[in-house]
């Protein structure tokens, strides 16, 4: 199923909200200042597919098989993710560091999420221009969507050229497409 901003569909409430905490996630982990996305790890434009673990389990409607996403990156992607990021935690986050030393980049945040503020650290490894993993632990007060904490690994490669379809931005996950820079405009219109 392919979502733009202009459609309008009926998707269970649990997937929506799974599909918007993975968008989420993938945007705060670009919230990076300008000054350091000049020293972020530079990631091979393409295909890249991400598994994500929680808790010490993978999850997937509550299921043992992986949650899996994937993403079709170019530069310019990941230029507007940056700044998308960015824009996220300025608006969300009282807190927001991050440090570049070699191959890992570690950040603590603390951001409202509705009712409820967020507490986060990560760190993310790149092994190549082709994988990472982030691990981040998370607190929320008062529990958001009845979670209090949460632990959370995603491993990240780079699996090839994006597939014949898809346009730089796009992101598939649980049976959903949508794009981030539509997204983004969208959002930027809405202002």
């Amino acid at each position: 199923m392919k979502i733009n901003m202009k459609t309008t569909m009926n998707i269970n409430t649990k997937t929506a909200m799974t599909a918007k905490i993975v968008v989420i996630a993938i945007l705060a982990a670009c919230s990076a200042s300008s000054a350091l996305a000049q020293n972020f790890p530079k990631i091979k434009a393409g295909l890249w597919e991400n598994t994500v673990l929680r808790d010490g389990t993978i999850t997937k409607k509550d299921s043992n098989e992986p949650m899996k996403s994937t993403m079709c990156i170019d530069d310019t992607v990941m230029e507007q993710m940056m700044k998308m990021g960015q824009g996220m935690s300025q608006k969300m986050c009282s807190k927001n560091t991050t440090q570049v030393a070699g191959n890992k980049m570690t950040g603590s945040v603390e951001c409202k999420m509705g009712s409820s503020t967020i507490i986060s650290t990560s760190t993310t490894t790149f092994n190549s221009d082709t994988s990472y993993r982030t691990e981040s632990k998370s607190v929320y007060n008062p529990p958001l969507y009845g979670m209090k904490e949460s632990a959370t690994a995603t491993d990240a490669k780079y699996v090839g050229p994006c597939k014949a379809g898809m346009k730089p931005g796009d992101i598939s996950t649980m049976g959903i497409t949508m794009n981030i820079l539509d997204m983004n405009k969208a959002m930027g219109a809405q202002k």
